[in-house]
């Protein structure tokens, strides 16, 4: 059952297949109760899933972007992750293997089953993958734990590029401090204004990442050229999202987060004022008048 499931899994994209404990995480649970985090997620997954002999970990890697880039190579691999996994419980479930989607913190259940190290960034590094690659979980019955993970090598001793990258001063020598990550902040459509000052992605920062030296040899990517049409400012400015939000996922993306975004963009850049006052007039989205009101008094007055 194993290879058959490691085979399926690799067609679809998947690097890498774990079969995992499913351990009881109260030590994550009660991190993520104090930073307000992970609501939606079960930290005890064989009380969840009694019926799972093992979670399946499944990662989906991705080739990152420049540093430079507005455009999060992760977002859109996420996403292509997501249907990629779908696409395998079918195939699973067509070969008389049960599973579902679990709903399981899959870094701390990786880090428990000793899957990969999480760097001074706080994110899971898995051998030669660095941390670029995206994570699925899914609960499969009839099948025991199985873990046979591929050495990932400590932080060097003394390397401080993460900690050096890293814009909102999150990460110190004993680690990240979750609550000061810009990612933190970012979870609903209007972020605070010292976000919208240095955000260097949309939906997130990999600032850290991009500095790691554990992903420097790491093959880079590029956005296609309908990835830039979906993300390009003005489009995005004058509200136009649907074809960026069908990319990187709508779960996450309403209410004008990437109008916002952009706007914010524009404005640090010094572009397309005019767009952005038709923007704080038009908008049917408090986020997006907010922040354009904010860019209006902040860069064009």
């Amino acid at each position: 059952m194993y290879d058959t499931i490691k085979k399926a899994a690799a067609a679809f994209g998947f690097a890498e297949a774990f079969f995992l404990a499913p351990l009881k995480l109260d030590f994550w649970r009660i991190q993520a109760e104090k930073w307000g985090v992970g609501a939606s997620l079960h930290f005890d997954p064989a009380m969840t899933y009694p019926h799972a002999g093992c979670i399946l970990l499944l990662v989906y890697p991705y080739a990152p972007f420049a540093a430079e880039e507005r455009l999060s190579a992760y977002y859109l691999a996420s996403q292509r992750g997501y249907f990629a996994t779908k696409s395998l419980i079918n195939r699973l479930q067509a070969l008389g293997i049960s599973c579902e989607m679990a709903s399981v913190p899959a870094r701390a259940l990786a880090l428990a089953n000793g899957v990969g190290i999480a760097g001074k960034n706080g994110i899971l590094r898995i051998g030669a993958l660095g941390s670029r690659f995206a994570l699925y979980t899914l609960a499969l019955t009839g099948c025991a734990p199985s873990v046979a993970a591929p050495a990932t090598t400590p932080c060097p001793p003394g390397c401080n590029a993460c900690m050096q990258a890293c814009p909102m001063g999150a990460i110190e020598k004993d680690g990240l401090h979750a609550t000061r990550c810009m990612r933190y902040f970012m979870d609903k459509a209007e972020y605070p204004f010292f976000v919208y000052e240095v955000l260097p992605t949309h939906m997130g920062c990999e600032l850290c990442q991009a500095a790691c030296p554990k992903n420097a040899l790491l093959a880079r990517g590029t956005p296609t050229v309908e990835e830039r049409a979906a993300f390009s400012l003005p489009r995005l400015i004058a509200g136009d999202s649907a074809a960026a939000r069908t990319l990187v996922g709508r779960n996450f993306t309403g209410n004008g987060k990437l109008t916002a975004e952009a706007v914010s963009f524009a404005a640090r850049a010094g572009v397309y004022e005019a767009e952005i006052r038709a923007a704080m007039e038009n908008t049917p989205f408090p986020a997006v008048r907010r922040v354009a009101e904010w860019a209006v008094s902040r860069y064009f007055s």
